[in-house]
């Protein structure tokens, strides 16, 4: 028991690195897509949606720079088959340290669109989204955010 209670307590506080601040435990990017109805046997495009943080930049799924860490969805396979996935392309975000890089990043919403074959009736669609938050002073170490997404095949 108090194991569980020094666990939840160290949930609420605050972290700071520099003038970045990020609570204990937050992603900085949720998803926003968890369930859909798709028409089964059939290959079908399903758009995932996901949000990342007012203040926050996560490098898109092609990065300018080889160093960078990119946003990566990886899914398992499963009763819900994954065909293939297509990312957005990212936006031009000019970092306002050092030389002004320029770096090519998703903000606010950003979807990944999967092409899938689900089977009748209920299933999940499973995987991770792995990606690295940063604002305008700091990155924070990578995150892996958790996919499930609930798919009824009519």
């Amino acid at each position: 028991m108090l194991a569980l209670l020094c666990v939840s307590a160290s949930l609420g506080q605050e972290i700071r690195l520099g003038d970045a601040r990020a609570s204990a435990g937050v992603g900085h990017v949720v998803l926003l897509s968890d369930a859909v109805q798709v028409e089964a046997g059939k290959p079908v495009v399903v758009e995932l949606r996901f949000r990342v943080e007012e203040g926050f930049h996560i490098n898109s799924h092609a990065p300018k720079d080889e160093l960078l860490i990119p946003t990566v969805l990886k899914l398992d396979s499963g009763a819900v088959k994954v065909v293939g996935e297509d990312y957005q392309p990212g936006t031009a975000f000019r970092l306002q340290v050092g030389e002004g890089e320029t770096l090519d990043v998703y903000q606010g919403e950003f979807r990944v669109t999967v092409r899938i074959v689900a089977p009748k009736g209920a299933s999940t669609l499973v995987g991770s989204l792995r990606y690295q938050a940063c604002d305008n002073a700091a990155c924070f170490p990578p995150k892996t955010l958790p996919v499930m997404v609930a798919v009824t095949g009519k």
